[in-house]
């Protein structure tokens, strides 16, 4: 750190540093506690993208951190402004996309008045962020938001937020920090341990890899392929990995897993006699719904110790950097065959897999709509490998985690942690801000888009491409088949129809509204064309959920919102 330019006000100090660690997006919405950094963004970068609601600039500053590793910022001005990011957060926090929120604040001589927009911050914040840093000097604004993103990005990765005073920001300060200061990396586990390991994967006559949320960065995925391509290891994925299994390794895939008890993934889970889990974090889909025996061997693959459970007491954990670790994996397991009974198995359950998807497309329309399925079958089939498609929370999230198929890390999107109703949208946009040239599409159950749907403006002012899908069907249907099946009846859940064409075209927004299944094929090949030209288009289509409940019924207690 380097002392000098004592002209230089606080606030300018905060974005070079934010430029100098990588950050390339600043989503907010301004305010007069905040104005001093809004004033020094006219100066160079990061961009700054107003949004229309604070929560929305917080999903939009996690994606990006999702989606390409280097936080994105939420810009927010005190009290309301502040407290508005509170779910945004706690959903990147706990889904562990890394972020960073600058809070602005009353002056320190107000900070313990009742005044204006005064609040204690840092208490509000500190539950739904992995750091909270609140600064009363002006030069620790640069060290503060430095330790911040380091923070942001250190596994688990999460949200972390700087509270900085109005008077702060306007005072000048010549501390800076020169350059990024990127977060040192891990070597491999043990050797001795990995050794180990090896002979217990060897030894075990049904062995399945369980590949989680941190096996989905870049270095790791690879790593990971690599694993697979000299093995016969079966895979399967959390809706946080969606993607880690590339359409190369596609006969390693058995599906998905985290919310019901009978998909192919959970069967062959059951039956194996050892479990690898790679990146696995407990928030994704609890131990106690998929390993029932705690005395089944479970090698831990991961940055982090395990977080030891009455159902996950790993035989041996191999911490250390997850590429690394599995690199040295790799050449050990070499040339590793499962047995004919396993890979009877593992077939049996790829053969279920697909007959599921094959049921669903012959399944035909009824007078209350499409079948929901047969609608995500068909996103799936006219999207390109490196479309971005983002799923809702809702019934909609269900069939999309079950159906869906994706080829890359990154490019299938779930809330499962908080399961948090109404990101499908801002985190579209900000794959559409970062993938100009690529199809991106998000789906979301009519509850959920109008959630977060007032960004259609911000989307339309920045010139994104983008695809919205609504599975209208006028209720809380997630709600509803849970009550349903618990209660015999429902509570709370209707709600009223809405007109998408209208409401779609007040933001410069293509709204359309399908029936059939030939009209919603034709609008979607129609949006996902050219996708460099700037346009959003929603399209709104009628889905039958009355099978919810027989369907699901398969759900473990509890999995859902």
């Amino acid at each position: 750190m380097s002392h000098d330019d004592r002209s230089a006000r606080s606030a300018r100090r905060a974005v070079e540093t934010l430029s100098a660690f990588g950050v390339r997006h600043v989503f907010g919405v301004p305010g007069a506690k905040i104005d001093e950094l809004y004033d020094a963004l006219l100066d160079g970068d990061p961009q700054l993208v107003v949004c229309r609601h604070e929560q929305n600039a917080a999903f939009m500053a996690a994606a990006v951190g999702r989606l390409t590793g280097v936080p994105g910022c939420a810009l927010v001005t005190s009290g309301p402004g502040t407290t508005n990011l509170v779910t945004g957060l706690l959903t990147a926090n706990t889904e562990q996309f890394p972020m960073l929120a600058i809070c602005g604040a009353v002056a320190r001589r107000d900070r313990l008045k009742r005044t204006h927009q005064t609040m204690d911050a840092a208490a509000a914040l500190r539950p739904v962020t992995k750091y909270v840093g609140e600064i009363d000097d002006p030069d620790d604004v640069t060290e503060a938001i430095a330790n911040a993103l380091r923070a942001a990005v250190t596994e688990p990765r999460g949200a972390a937020a700087v509270i900085l005073p109005m008077d702060v920001a306007a005072a000048p300060t010549g501390a800076r920090i020169g350059g990024p200061m990127p977060v040192p990396s891990l070597g491999p586990a043990p050797r001795d341990r990995i050794r180990r390991a090896v002979e217990l994967i060897r030894d075990a006559e049904r062995p399945v890899v369980l590949a989680g949320l941190r096996s989905a960065t870049p270095d790791a995925c690879a790593a990971l392929r690599e694993l697979l391509a000299g093995t016969d290891l079966p895979v399967v994925e959390t809706f946080q990995a969606a993607g880690v299994v590339s359409r190369k390794l596609e006969d390693h895939f058995v599906g998905r897993v985290g919310l019901f008890s009978n998909q192919p993934g959970d069967v062959l889970m059951a039956h194996a006699d050892l479990l690898v889990t790679v990146g696995y974090d407990p928030v994704e889909y609890d131990p106690g719904l998929w390993n029932p025996d705690p005395a089944r061997a479970v090698v831990h693959v991961d940055t982090l110790n395990a977080d030891i459970d009455n159902h996950y007491q790993p035989a041996i954990e191999l911490r250390g950097d997850i590429a690394a670790t599995l690199t040295e994996m790799a050449g050990a397991l070499a040339g590793l065959r499962m047995g004919e009974q396993a890979r009877a198995a593992i077939a049996a359950q790829r053969r279920a897999l697909a007959e599921i998807d094959e049921r669903a497309k012959a399944a035909p329309a009824t007078e209350l709509g499409l079948n929901p399925a047969a609608v995500i079958l068909k996103i799936r089939e006219l999207v390109d490998d490196d479309a971005t498609v983002v799923a809702d929370v809702g019934s909609n999230y269900i069939y999309t985690a079950r159906h869906f198929r994706s080829y890359e890390p990154g490019h299938l999107l779930f809330s499962n942690g908080q399961q948090t109703l109404g990101v499908a949208l801002p985190w579209a946009m900000a794959a559409a801000l970062l993938r100009p040239a690529t199809q991106v599409v998000s789906i979301s159950g009519d509850g959920g888009f109008l959630f977060t749907a007032q960004e259609l403006e911000t989307a339309t002012r920045l010139g994104l491409r983008l695809t919205h899908v609504i599975l209208r069907d006028d209720t809380y249907d997630m709600v509803a088949f849970q009550e349903k099946l618990k209660y015999g009846r429902t509570s709370g859940v209707r709600l009223g129809d809405y007109d998408v064409v209208q409401y779609a075209g007040a933001f410069g927004a293509r709204g359309i509204r399908v029936s059939t299944m030939e009209a919603f094929e034709t609008e979607l090949r129609d949006a996902l064309e050219a996708p460099t030209t700037p346009g959003v288009t929603v399209i709104d289509v009628r889905v039958d959920y009355s099978h919810n409940t027989d369907l699901f019924a398969h759900l473990h207690d509890g999995v859902l919102t």
